[in-house]
This record gives C-alpha cells, structure tokens and sequence, in this order.
C-alpha cells in the first residue's frame, strides 16, 4: 500500500431516507475500507444520520468508517423548502454546492447521483449512479432541468468544479440504467448491481404460507411502489373467488409533503379484504415475511412511458432479488431493470399489464408444484447479487483509482 488516502462516499439522501440506494451506499462503504485497508473512510450525507438505525434496517456494519454530514442538522426551513416543488431545484444546487465544497476533504469522492446534479473538487471522482439525469439541453428532461444545462453548465462547472462528465469512472446499477448513461453523459459506465441478502440457509418451501409480499417505501411520484394499484389487483383477484391467500406491504413510510396520507390512502383501499401493512418494518421483520411468502409481486413504474420518463421506472429492483433468495417465487413487472432480474418462465414470471399481473398470480395459487420448482429456480438465480459478489465487483472497478492515488504524490 502506497501512502494513506481520504475516501468519501456521498448521497444527498443518506441520513434522510432508508432504501435500495442507501444500502448501496453502505455496502460499498464496506468494501471499500475491507479492500483498501490502511485508508480513511467517510460516507457523507446531506444531513446527520442515524448509525444505529442504518445499521439495524440495512444490516450494515460500519464500524470504522466516518459519519459526515454537510449540513449539522435538517433544519424546518430545508424541510419546506423541500416540499414546494417550484423550489426544489434551488435546493438541488444548494445541496449540490455543499458537497463539492466538502469533496476537496477527499483524494477520492464516490458520489452517488440521483436527480440532484454532482459536482467534485476531489483529486479523483467516481460516480455511483442509480439513474443519470441530463447534462445537454436537448437531452431532456424538464425545463428547469433543461435551464441548468447547456447555457448554466459551465459557468456551474466553474464555481463548483467538474460535473458527472469528467469523473474518472462511472458505475451503475443495472444495464437499463447503463444504456442512458450512454445517451445522456456519452460515457460507458461499469455495472455492479446492488448487492442483496442471500440466506445461508436453503428455503423450507414447505412452511411457505398463502402470502403474495410486496416491500417498498410508501411514498408518491417518481419510481413510486404503488402500492395502491397492488392492492387494487388483490381486491380484482379476492372478487374473482381466490380465497386463502393474503398480500402483504412492508417498508418505510414517507409522511411529508405529497407524500402525506398516501400511506393512510392504501390501508383504506385494503379495508375489507386481507391485506396486511407493515409500515416502518425493521429489517428482522422482513426476513420474516420473505421467509414465510410464496409469491412476491412488484409494481413499480407501471403506467410509466420509459421512453420519455425512464427515471420513473425501476431501475434495478433489489426487493425482488431479496425475495428470490428465500425461494420467494416473483411476480415482476417487465419494466426498467426487472427483466434483468427475473427470467421470465425460468425463475419467476414478467408482466406488462395487470391481467397478467392477476392471470399468473392465480396460475401460481393453484399448481403448489409450479411454485416449489420457481421457487428453487429464483433461489439458485438469486446468487448473481449476494453481497460478497458485490463487494469483490467494487473493489475490483475501484482498484486501478485508488493504486494512482496511492502512487501520486500528496
């Protein structure tokens, strides 16, 4: 090992949210001061986090690695200012203005980008990215999106150092994210997808109970989870005679802005039938219910046109690998990145429409020896994401950045 470096690892969102992309974060995070030993290790959030919390929810080990925020605490006035949607691209440029002043602390900068422009004045910059958003005028986008490219994007590059084009590499999550990178950064990224929990222990299918689950945060526009149109389709299938079974959601709720009473909205569409929400379910608690679940369905980006809105569809879908790992068997919309998860009639089934949502779904309830073969079929697949195999893909792109820094002068 050459001399000790700085390493950050940033996301606007970590501290303020718990998800897929947070636990990207942290497990890369671990894999990078696993992998480079010797070297210092800060992941960096736009707020204060709550350690305990992530390492409990995420199942992360963070011990000895940094905890830095770029703002000391979230402020009601941030919260507002969040929440009043002509203002929220000043916010972005705020957020994004503070982690390039902070970057300069780094020799290398992990920032991780979604929706909220990147900026770094770190000696080396890598990009994690769950979805790109465009950096040329005519590359879509919004209108307030389209005003800060082209005409504003150097003059930004000038004050808060260079943009997600000139960083040293690009990583993504999943080939449907690879292919706009191409189309909106014209560079070609790497793909790690995100590492998921695959249990040591086989599935006991035999103890699966007559459980179609659903985990997502609760939460409105974007790449919502839509709940609600799940729990539209269950009602369709209850109706329709299927008895026995139940659907259950689980994840974090979102409380504030429009997001506010979205999740009170789908208990009231669930009432009268069985289904059973889990809101703010810890990470045992969803061990359980992948345990014990026969079908796991996902929703997210229906309805969505992922020509003009890919950001709003899927872009990769860990729940659904998590699910598969326990023998779990899926139901997956065949959008964003979820074909690349899900073999459609090998491991799980694919759908573009909800007849067919509910047409395989019913399919799957009545043939127990349809199921057990899927189920073993998704749990065999479902080795492509663990964790470790994440960990050595990271270490492995990061390597040649961190053996030129290591060799530079300080």
């Amino acid at each position: 090992m050459g001399r000790a470096l700085r390493i950050g690892l940033f996301s606007p969102f970590f501290g303020a949210t718990v998800g897929g992309g947070e636990k990207y974060l942290g497990v890369a995070a671990e894999a990078v001061r696993d992998g480079f030993p010797g070297h210092r290790v800060d992941l960096v959030g736009a707020v204060p986090a709550d350690v305990a919390m992530y390492q409990r929810m995420l199942r992360l080990d963070l011990g000895g690695i940094g905890i830095r925020s770029t703002n000391d605490r979230a402020g009601a006035g941030r919260r507002g200012l969040k929440n009043v949607a002509w203002l929220r691209p000043l916010r972005d440029l705020a957020i994004a203005a503070q982690a390039a002043r902070i970057s300069r602390d780094y020799d290398l900068f992990l920032s991780m980008v979604y929706v909220i422009p990147s900026h770094s004045r770190a000696r080396r910059t890598v990009i994690l990215c769950q979805f790109p958003y465009p950096v040329d005028a005519g590359a879509g986008g919004s209108w307030r999106r389209r005003l800060l490219a082209g005409p504003m994007r150097g003059a930004m590059r000038r004050l808060l150092g260079e943009d997600v084009t000139a960083a040293r590499e690009v990583i993504c999550q999943s080939e449907f994210v690879r292919a706009w990178v191409q189309r909106y950064w014209h560079r070609d990224p790497t793909v790690i997808t995100p590492p998921i929990d695959v249990p040591d222990a086989e599935p006991d299918l035999a103890a699966k109970s007559r459980t179609i689950l659903s985990v997502g945060r609760f939460f409105t526009g974007g790449h919502a989870k839509r709940q609600d149109l799940m729990v539209r389709a269950f009602r369709d299938l209850c109706d329709g005679g299927l008895g026995g079974w139940e659907l259950h959601l689980a994840g974090s709720v979102h409380r504030e802005g429009h997001n506010a009473g979205y999740f009170e909205a789908v208990g009231r569409l669930a009432e009268g039938y069985p289904v059973v929400l889990h809101p703010d379910a810890t990470y045992e608690e969803v061990q359980g219910l992948y345990r014990s679940a026969s079908i796991y369905w996902h929703a997210a980006g229906f309805g969505v046109d992922a020509t003009a809105r890919p950001i709003d569809a899927e872009h990769f879908g860990m729940t659904t690998a998590e699910a598969m790992g326990h023998g779990v068997v899926p139901v997956a919309i065949a959008a964003g990145g979820q074909p690349e998860v899900v073999r459609d009639g090998a491991d799980g089934y694919l759908w573009s429409d909800l007849d067919q949502l509910r047409s395989r779904t019913l399919e799957l309830a009545g043939d127990e020896a349809l199921r057990r073969r899927l189920a073993l079929a998704a749990r065999e697949s479902s080795r492509r994401f663990s964790r470790p195999s994440f960990k050595a893909r990271m270490v492995a792109a990061l390597e040649p950045v961190v053996r030129e820094l290591e060799a530079e002068p300080a």
